[in-house]
């Protein structure tokens, strides 16, 4: 992918959490709006994380059968 694709893609995300976050937020300060933003990302986060390691794993040993 270009460059130009890749800043698309992560505005597009952007946008897309804020809208989430701004759609959750019951008050109007930024204190609440950060710390929802880091509860968002960490459950977004967390199991993407776990599927890469999985799949990291995964190839790993798919590649030493291959040997």
């Amino acid at each position: 992918m270009k460059i130009t694709e890749w800043l698309l893609s992560v505005l597009i995300i952007f946008i897309g959490v804020h809208c989430l976050v701004m759609s959750g937020m019951i008050t109007s300060s930024t204190k609440s709006y950060f710390s929802l933003t880091i509860q968002i990302c960490m459950v977004i986060g967390i199991p993407l994380l776990v599927g890469a390691l999985i799949y990291i794993i995964i190839k790993k040993i798919n590649s030493k059968k291959m040997m």
